[in-house]
């Protein structure tokens, strides 16, 4: 029997699995606005029809997609800003099959002031560097929370209107100690605690800002939320325009990271959720961006040089983060807490995620084709 819960919205359950149909067309907005449990029935199809996620990830995307386009369709936007980070390998290139529950962003810290002979990478000595980082981050906090906060709060407010009645809300995030994240919490309507309390996916987007990042090179690309990839003719202008980092310059970024963490003192913590770089840089090399960025040489040197200035740290060794001594394969001693980190991350891939054995060797591949003597 069908289920109408609301005008326009109609789910059929056959045994299998629900099938969808819309009597007309939706724009996201107009989705934003329906009900919680409206919602779930929509993702809830999605989620049976792909097989491959929960409907609480479908429905967690939908909100990263439909944030986003109130992000770059800003009226009077504070400073230029860039999309960036594993959300982006996901939703614009379509590189790696693992949910990220947080979106990267960066403010053009020229754009703040601290451009030409202000920025940071033309200060005369690593001293004047560093006061002109801690200026950055202070200039980034305050434009975050007097300008860029309340826009975003009224630009959502436009669309969900009153908090209260549509269950949402917009904060900084108090545990960010460098007050720079700011979260955006959505009306879900799937259960958010499993057994025993376990967390399943919060209902809030991270969107974790700053002004630190390159933005070059950039490109316009298109997002567009798993529901409206599966039911295309139920969408009315779906996808939604962003500025976004080269997936090739984002390959060195991660790179550069396991060059890092190759370098990290033994007794270094390993941080939650380590291993999605490791798992994103092979994706990133079997999609074919890698191939390509090998051929780029120059963004690894500009990755590195750059790190060296914003990411100070001199274990990191970001000197030697070139051709002939770039590491990317983890030392032997942290391959038991990377492959137990890796498991916990089962969730968040998509489908069978590779064997932790197969992202060592491909690693392998890789730093051996980097540092192959020309």
């Amino acid at each position: 029997m069908p289920v109408t819960r609301r005008a326009g919205l109609q789910i059929s359950f056959a045994r299998s699995a629900p099938a969808i149909a819309l009597r007309r067309l939706s724009r996201m907005d107009d989705m934003a606005r329906w009900s919680a449990a409206d919602r779930a029935d929509l993702f809830t199809a999605v989620a049976h029809q792909r097989g491959d996620m929960s409907a609480a990830v479908v429905e967690k995307d939908f909100w990263v997609c439909w944030i986003l386009r109130r992000l770059f369709t800003l009226t009077d936007a504070p400073a230029g800003m860039i999309f960036k980070g594993g959300t982006s390998l996901s939703k614009v290139f379509n590189a790696i099959g693992r949910f990220s529950e947080d979106v990267d962003l960066s403010f053009d810290r020229a754009d703040l002031g601290f451009g030409g002979d202000n920025d940071p990478a033309r200060a005369p000595s690593k001293k004047q560097a560093k006061q002109r980082l801690k200026m950055l981050k202070e200039a980034c906090q305050t434009v975050i929370r007097d300008r860029f906060l309340p826009r975003l709060a009224a630009a959502v407010g436009e669309t969900l209107q009153d908090p209260a009645e549509r269950n949402w809300k917009l904060e900084t995030d108090q545990e960010d100690p460098d007050g720079q994240t700011v979260l955006f919490y959505y009306a879900t309507g799937f259960a958010t605690r499993g057994p025993l309390g376990t967390t399943y996916i919060p209902p809030v987007v991270r969107l974790e800002m700053g002004a630190r990042s390159d933005h070059w090179p950039a490109e316009n690309a298109t997002v567009t939320p798993y529901a409206a990839e599966q039911f295309p003719a139920k969408f009315q202008h779906p996808g939604s325009t962003v500025r976004v980092l080269a997936a090739e310059r984002t390959f060195w970024e991660k790179a550069t990271i396991l060059h890092a963490w190759y370098h990290a003192k033994p007794d270094k913590p390993l941080k939650d959720r380590q291993s999605r770089h490791y798992y994103d840089l092979v994706k990133l090399f079997e999609a074919g961006i890698g191939p390509r960025a090998l051929h780029r040489l120059d963004l690894l040197a500009a990755v590195a040089t750059h790190k060296t200035v914003f990411f100070a740290d001199a274990a990191a060794k970001y000197d030697e983060a070139k051709p002939g001594s770039l590491r990317l394969v983890p030392p032997a001693s942290r391959h038991a807490e990377l492959r137990e980190d890796y498991g916990k991350m089962r969730e968040m891939i998509f489908g069978q995620p590779p064997l932790f054995e197969h992202l060592l060797a491909v690693l392998t591949e890789i730093e051996q084709r980097i540092n192959a003597p020309t």
